[in-house]
């Protein structure tokens, strides 16, 4: 595989390790854009996954003031797009946090990407979704990048 002129340009600019072998083959980056019309359509990406979708729980830990379960599930793109995405990142891991009481009929929850750098939930869960379950009876859905692996 030829490396695109377009990733040499970026990696002299970049100074990170960050995407260090190029963006991928410019095939796959085709495909890409292509389903990047799709999502981008509202009406369209609400129906890409149904409601019943399956999605895994591994195991469920009781705290004082909340549960956690940690769970997975395959990620959408590997049907809509696949052999886009590399193996280890088909199933995508999640850790969601939710009070063990909820203080109203709604039930909020905040989704929390990972940052770069951030190779688990630690950070995640301490600094942002237990605070948010104390002060605002907020559940969290933390998913982990799928580039880290988290066995």
């Amino acid at each position: 595989m030829g490396v695109s002129k377009l990733d040499v340009l970026y990696r002299r600019l970049l100074l990170t390790k960050l995407f260090i072998r190029g963006w991928g083959r410019p095939e796959d980056l085709k495909r890409l854009f292509e389903f990047r019309k799709i999502i981008g359509n509202r009406e369209r990406c609400q129906n890409l996954v149904s409601s019943d979708y399956p999605v895994y729980i591994d195991k469920i830990e009781e705290q004082s003031d909340c549960k956690i379960l940690d769970g997975h599930f395959v990620s959408p793109m590997a049907h809509y797009v696949p052999d886009i995405m590399p193996v280890e990142s088909i199933i995508a891991r999640f850790q969601f946090i939710v009070p063990k009481e909820w203080n109203s009929k709604y039930r909020p929850v905040c989704i929390h990407l990972a940052g770069t750098g951030d190779h688990h939930y630690w950070r995640r869960r301490t600094l942002m979704a237990r605070p948010m379950i104390k002060e605002a009876g907020m559940a969290s859905l933390l998913l982990e990048n799928p580039y880290y692996i988290l066995l």
